[in-house]
């Protein structure tokens, strides 16, 4: 199966960041706990709130969207580079099979990354709080992975229409930077709110931050339509692709 390829292809890659996802989370987690991240050492609920604000919703949300654009450049579109895509489309599938499998397959691999930086980093601070503040950060995991989903979608796009990984890593970097500053000028400049993918995942992390804590049903949605969004658009391209 185009998975299980997809799976050897990556998987030395994978095993690297299934640890260092969780190892980063404990090493931040102990930042935020014992120093805080101001001048004065936090208490128990400033605790909670930082690490789940600063930590996932920061370096954690930094990092998922990093991964989704590395990964992403290894999709499809480098079966054109290697010249094997001729090789799989004459394979008894219909084409939207080999879109979708390579898709899902780099989300399960981040999914993965992500529930357990999540754990690590909760668990680290149940140890060195002493106590369940909250159970919300557990939720972060939903806009951290869809984060990084939306990243590894684009570039997995971009590296199809560019047809090379390198170029369409360049294409995502581009794009994902400009996702990064546009809305800070437009709120800066003229008070017009742009949506971010950084920005919702900082957002609905913020949002856990109390014991009251609200879901983002509404970004969610959202952001899961524009994640869909790219492996469906590389499937309309590769259905009309001359190989």
């Amino acid at each position: 199966m185009y998975f299980w390829k997809c799976w050897r292809d990556s998987r030395s890659r994978f095993i690297v960041s299934l640890i260092a996802f969780p190892v980063l989370g404990v090493l931040f987690t102990f930042i935020s706990v014992r120093l805080g991240w101001g001048v004065r050492p936090p208490t128990v609920i400033q605790s909670w709130s930082e690490t789940t604000e600063i930590v996932l919703g920061g370096w954690t949300a930094f990092f998922s969207l990093l991964w989704g654009l590395v990964v992403g450049s290894s999709g499809l579109g480098e079966e054109f580079k290697d010249e094997t895509l001729d090789f799989l489309l004459v394979r008894p599938r219909p084409r939207r099979y080999w879109v979708w499998m390579g898709w899902l397959e780099g989300v399960w691999e981040l999914s993965l990354m992500i529930l357990l930086s999540v754990g690590a980093t909760f668990g680290t601070l149940v140890y060195l709080t002493g106590r369940v503040q909250t159970w919300w950060p557990l939720a972060a995991v939903l806009p951290l992975a869809l984060g990084g989903a939306v990243t590894y979608g684009l570039t997995y796009f971009m590296t199809f229409v560019a047809r090379s990984g390198r170029q369409g890593l360049s294409y995502g970097f581009g794009i994902l930077f400009i996702d990064l500053l546009l809305p800070v000028a437009l709120a800066y400049y003229w008070q017009i709110n742009f949506p971010s993918v950084w920005g919702f995942m900082m957002a609905a992390c913020k949002s856990f931050t109390s014991a009251s804590g609200t879901f983002p049903a509404g970004p969610l949605v959202f952001w899961s339509i524009v994640a869909l969004a790219f492996p469906l658009a590389t499937e309309l391209l590769l259905e009309r692709a001359e190989v």
